[in-house]
């Protein structure tokens, strides 16, 4: 079959995490394709390419509508480059830093043969899909490739690579084969031996003696945990620092009914995944106890109660001044001084509360006044003080999880809108895809997404929120009659490119959006 050119989407207003959406080359799909014969000889092609100085064009490798995602295991950055002669602008620089020494088919015990599959959402445009190992002089890496058959060349392109490092040479994870004994207490990277485990926990946590650092996380949420659980297995010595008192208090503190809003299956942590009763979506603080054992278990080096009050770049490492909220016997504070050579900051999204300033707000006299960080249950309206009418400011997650928690307590609920919402009505109770009980593990999934550019995945989702729009017509058409605003993303591209461009504006719907459109819960601009 032929499919024709798509339109390439307006530019204007696009950036890195909303860019213009890809689209599909004209390409045919031969009968009696062999993809084993078609993955060795364009994974010959690519290591000719990589290996001999662009005396192969980078054209006879990858489409002119072509991505190339890279993972540190190129460069030591992370780069999309687009079409041939980016391409081939990035080998150019960059060959000589970055030695290739092979790349081979990867069809092994864990990845899939060679094979035809679907490369859009729809199901219109069909290729190759195959994985290979790359080895360089840095360290061995993976890859996963789409293929088009070119319809004018007649020929098997690359339509879309991504590679990524996994292993960094001479520094091995130590894990499986790679896993410490356990009867010598020494920390990596040191001289100083202990007599026991806990001995040498405790000087590692502490930061004792000549202990120091290499790495300074700030925030013990998810992606500080999970960087901190990471960077241990390859011997580098992190402390991780935060306000809260207690690992977990991110999640704890939060309003009471608050449950994960991703399912189970993308929110696994390395090495230790939750168990397989764990609820597909979790509660708030059945979450934080877990990332406190998860934090223990892993020995991760965490100072709570902790703040950063200084950092100093010197043109070597970092100088930075924590104050710890462990006073002594005479009721000071602890303050140490640090040289990490890196600092992460893994405080998160919406970290800090913004409370508009609104005419009239210090003259209210109704029963609260809060932000929904400070929220943390609506009280039945057969309490004291009885049935309430409560507006609630805003329409992403939180604004209608608290709207939802008024209205199932018996109060009067309106939603004041601003600015229009993208709803998502898809049923994520048993996962969805790679993500699910009978998807592949966690990384894999992981790996695959990463594979996709986020201009072909921008394609994908415009493909799948019209979709999705077609399917739910009269829930989308019940919530525009209740007055409620709602939009399809940057470009029809729905909710995920709608929270990479704004960080929110966006609601999976579990329960509030039929109370709307029932007219239970108020509408208000």
């Amino acid at each position: 079959m032929t499919v024709d050119v798509q339109t390439r989407a307006n530019c204007n207003g696009h950036t890195k995490s909303n860019p213009s959406a890809a689209f599909y080359p004209q390409h045919t799909l031969p009968k009696d394709v062999e993809p084993d014969a078609v993955a060795a000889e364009w994974t010959t092609s690519f290591r000719e390419y990589l290996q001999t100085n662009d005396l192969r064009p980078s054209k006879d490798v990858f489409l002119d509508e072509s991505y190339w995602r890279d993972h540190l295991c190129f460069s030591w950055l992370f780069h999309t480059w687009h079409g041939p002669d980016e391409i081939s602008s990035f080998h150019r620089r960059h060959q000589k830093d970055f030695q290739i020494r092979g790349v081979t088919v990867d069809d092994g015990d864990f990845n899939p043969k060679p094979k035809i599959v679907r490369v859009d959402y729809d199901g219109d445009v069909h290729g190759i899909e195959l994985y290979i190992e790359i080895e360089t002089d840095k360290g061995t890496g993976k890859g996963l490739v789409r293929l088009l058959h070119e319809a004018e060349s007649q020929k098997w392109k690359a339509f879309t690579l991504y590679t990524a490092l996994r292993e960094i040479r001479g520094h091995p994870e130590t894990v499986k084969d790679q896993r410490q004994l356990g009867h010598i207490y020494q920390p990596p990277g040191t001289a100083t031996e202990f007599d026991s485990w806990r001995d040498m926990r405790i000087a590692q946590e502490n930061f004792l003696g000549k202990l120091q650092p290499s790495v300074l996380i700030i925030g013990s949420g998810q992606a500080g945990l999970a960087c901190g659980a990471r960077l241990g297995q390859l011997g580098i010595s992190c402390l991780i620092i935060d306000q809260n008192e207690r690992v977990g208090d991110c999640w704890r503190t939060r309003y009471r009914r608050l449950v994960t809003h991703d399912p189970v299956w993308y929110n696994h942590m390395p090495y230790l995944p939750f168990p397989e009763n764990w609820p597909v979506f979790a509660p708030k603080d059945k979450l934080a106890d877990f990332m406190e054992s998860y934090a223990q278990i892993m020995e991760l080096n965490i100072w709570t109660s902790t703040q950063l009050r200084q950092a100093h770049w010197d043109g070597k490492a970092w100088e930075v001044t924590l104050e710890r909220s462990r006073c002594d016997n005479q009721g000071v504070a602890e303050v140490r001084v640090f040289r990490p050579r890196h600092i992460v900051q893994a405080t998160g999204v919406n970290g800090t509360p913004w409370m508009p300033k609104i005419e009239g707000m210090d003259d209210f006299k109704g029963h609260r006044l809060c932000h929904s960080s400070e929220f943390t249950s609506a009280p039945p309206s057969t309490a004291a003080g009885g049935r309430k009418r409560v507006v609630v400011v805003g329409t992403g997650v939180s604004g209608h999880d608290i709207a939802q928690d008024y209205h199932e307590q018996g109060h009067a609920v309106t939603i004041v809108q601003r600015s229009p919402t993208c709803v998502d009505v898809s049923d994520y109770s048993h996962g969805q895809g790679l993500y699910s009980d009978t998807g592949p593990p966690t990384d894999a999934a992981d790996f695959i997404t990463h594979s996709v550019p986020l201009a072909v995945l921008k394609r994908r989702e415009m493909e799948k929120t019209q979709e999705l729009e077609r399917n739910h017509h009269d829930f989308f058409e019940g919530l525009r009659r209740a007055g409620f605003a709602v939009d399809k993303g940057p470009d029809g591209a729905g909710r995920k490119f709608k929270f990479l461009a704004h960080a929110g504006g966006s609601y999976i719907d579990v329960g509030a959006s039929s109370l709307i459109i029932s007219g239970a819960i108020k509408i208000a601009k």
